[in-house]
């Protein structure tokens, strides 16, 4: 019996977790085998063999319970506990409880009530009525349901890996093939190296005067759980993740021309044929052929752009997006950023202390930051009360008292579901950052959404608007409004529009913050971090921002001394 991959791990563990859920097991409990289903996908040494030497405890979230039941799955095929859930609760629930406005307990209210176990059967009830008598489920929630069937959008989508946790296989695999004779650099390209906020297979391209040993080399990774395709010059394979990687190479005179290629989108890349054929010239993976029959080739990839009459066009902006046809401009970068204005520390639902948080900006060299926890009526998390505000205040006075960095004083705002704002104008004026954000609403009209949004971004005490589509990618849709009104309202009143660099969230988007920036708005890129760690996400916010086609004028953290910051709407 081969041994499961980490892909099957992490699906095992995924549908007990979401069958405790329908069953109302404890919360903990559920989030224990979600949480491990998440880092086993993100892992990419096998963590079958982990568990069997007793080393997948060396996980984060990873604890004796959850390697035992790896180890049960190994050795049987099976989990028990999971035989025993699928003998009470059918596992096609789990899609049902995915669908966005449904979730575990009305799942399990449609399957008591109705005996409905399938995304079909939901389609059925839908459709002959039968659905809206199950308690709880009103007509917006039925016509969706129609509305999805008819889209043909019913079936739960797997998503694509996120470009952090891709981004961080990808690295693990230049890495694992350490020095290889003969190979002078091995380069991440495609949709990673694009900056795509998920990404479906990782591009790897090598720069080598002999691929056999080192394309050898990649197919005995232990990242690796089988070898599709094994070439002369490329290979293929699934890793222990369930992603697809694929190695490249080229010898070092045409490297530039192949990592172009296997960077550049499909659409780009056509537009640079077409820009070739006016020329008489036609582009392969590995040469430019001119009119006359003779062929040109580079080491480098910005002699491609310059030898066809074009700019060096940075690899986010290979979009097909107008990058041939207009100015290139001068994309901000992360050096560029000098502070950070969304991060959480353990006064709310952060997990670690102020100087911990102070430490790790320390770290990166900022000249300030802002502690942005929650405000109490996010109660779930531990927001703050007005008292508690002040504590915190007089801390943050405390630690500003030790450091060189400036600390401001920020809270994350609750916007309120009625409209309002969780404090009051007394209170939010002693704050030197307003970040205001919905986390609670989300099946409200497009109507109440979009009054929400302006009443945060009219109050003149409102400094960002954070994460402002409420998007979770793979777990909830982005809130709907109307996003030309909210832009023109934050563009006329200077209120910032984050791009919050979180993996789940991305959000902005590339294609709204550039909407933003064709409106005059004014951005903020940010970690929304909740550990040391995590400030790292900033990275994340800038090249969503490079998307974009933002430059260093477009963000407003990158000003030194934050209080000397633009107030107008699209200054510089």
């Amino acid at each position: 019996m081969a041994a499961p991959t980490n892909q099957d791990i992490a699906s095992a563990f995924q549908l007990l977790g979401d069958l405790l859920a329908i069953d109302g097991a404890d919360r903990h409990r559920i989030l224990a085998y979600h949480r491990g289903a998440a880092r086993v996908r993100a892992t990419s040494e096998s963590v079958a063999a982990m568990a069997s030497a007793g080393r997948a405890v060396e996980l984060a979230g990873i604890g004796t319970t959850l390697q035992a039941k790896m180890v049960e799955l190994v050795d049987t095929g099976q989990i028990a506990a999971l035989q025993t859930l699928t003998g009470r609760l059918p596992a096609g629930l789990a899609d049902i409880a995915h669908l966005e406005g449904i979730g575990p307990k009305r799942a399990r209210a449609i399957y008591d009530a109705l005996g409905i176990s399938s995304l079909d059967a939901l389609v059925a009830a839908a459709a002959d009525g039968s659905l809206s008598t199950v308690a709880g489920i009103g007509p917006k929630l039925v016509a969706a349901v129609t509305e999805r069937a008819a889209a043909g959008t019913m079936a739960a989508e797997k998503p694509r890996m996120l470009a952090s946790q891709a981004r961080t296989l990808a690295e693990e695999l230049v890495a694992g093939l350490g020095t290889v004779p003969g190979t002078d650099r091995i380069v991440i390209a495609g949709s990673l190296r694009r900056g795509r906020e998920t990404i479906g297979d990782i591009d790897l391209i090598a720069s080598t005067t002999d691929p056999g040993p080192l394309l050898t080399a990649f197919a005995e990774l232990p990242a690796v759980a089988s070898v599709v395709v094994h070439g002369a010059l490329v290979c293929a394979v699934m890793t222990q993740t369930g992603m697809r990687a694929e190695l490249r190479t080229a010898s070092p005179e045409h490297f530039g021309n192949l990592l172009q290629h296997a960077t550049g989108s499909a659409a780009h890349n056509i537009r640079l044929r077409e820009a070739a054929v006016k020329r008489g010239a036609s582009i392969s993976e590995l040469a430019i052929t001119e009119a006359d029959g003779s062929t040109v080739s580079f080491a480098e990839e910005d002699d491609f752009y310059r030898h066809l009459g074009l700019p060096v066009i940075p690899p986010e902006l290979r979009e097909d997006v107008g990058e041939l046809s207009g100015q290139i401009p001068t994309l901000v970068e992360v050096a560029d950023i000098r502070g950070d204005l969304h991060m959480h520390t353990d006064w709310s639902d952060g997990r670690a202390t102020l100087g911990q948080m102070v430490a790790a900006a320390e770290a990166r060299g900022y000249a300030y930051i802002a502690i942005t926890d929650h405000s109490h009526g996010l109660a779930m998390v531990g927001g703050l009360t007005p008292e508690r505000v002040k504590r915190q205040w007089d801390a943050i006075d405390e630690a500003n008292a030790k450091t060189a960095l400036t600390i401001l004083k920020g809270v994350e705002l609750e916007i309120l579901s009625d409209g309002r704002l969780d404090f009051d104008d007394e209170l939010l004026a002693g704050f030197d950052v307003v970040v205001a954000s919905i986390h609670s609403g989300f099946q409200q009209s497009p109507e109440r959404i979009t009054q929400r949004l302006l009443a945060a971004i009219e109050n003149p005490h409102v400094d960002i608007m954070g994460h402002p589509t409420g998007r979770r990618i793979g777990r909830r849709p982005p809130l709907e409004f109307d996003i030309d009104h909210v832009f023109e309202r934050a563009a006329a009143t200077g209120t910032l529009l984050e791009i919050n660099g979180q993996a789940e969230r991305q959000d902005l988007s590339d294609q709204l913050a550039r909407r933003a920036l064709g409106m005059g708005c004014r951005l903020v890129v940010s970690s929304d971090a909740h550990v040391p760690e995590g400030l790292m996400a900033i990275e994340r916010a800038v090249t969503i921002a490079r998307r974009a086609g933002a430059e260093a004028k477009h963000i407003a953290n990158v000003v030194t001394d934050w209080s000397q910051r633009p107030e107008a709407a699209g200054t510089a």
